[in-house]
């Protein structure tokens, strides 16, 4: 196994904080462009479910995340300090 992704919908305080998508790929997996695939797929599934927009959160410094995220779409809402530390908040439109 390469990396896992979820997909969560609707909105509640989970959502809110995490997102509705949360992916990882393994170190010995990475900069193979998993990641970017994983996420163009589950955001067909995301519009096969009906929504519309999706957020998604990463850590500020995740520079592979930003590039992953911001290939797909993804439109920065800003920067917010959490317990974890600064989280890059973006919507994708579906």
């Amino acid at each position: 196994m390469h990396g896992g992704i979820a997909l969560r919908y609707g909105i509640n305080d989970y959502v809110r904080q995490f997102g509705h998508i949360g992916y990882g790929i393994r170190p010995s997996s990475r900069r193979r462009g998993l990641a970017t695939w994983a996420l163009g797929r589950i955001l067909d599934e995301a519009r096969t479910l009906g929504l519309d927009r999706v957020l998604i959160v990463c850590e500020a410094d995740n520079h592979a995340s930003v590039k992953t995220i911001e290939r797909q779409g993804g439109n920065l809402e800003g920067v917010w300090d959490t317990e974890h530390g600064p989280m890059r908040r973006y919507w994708i439109k579906i």
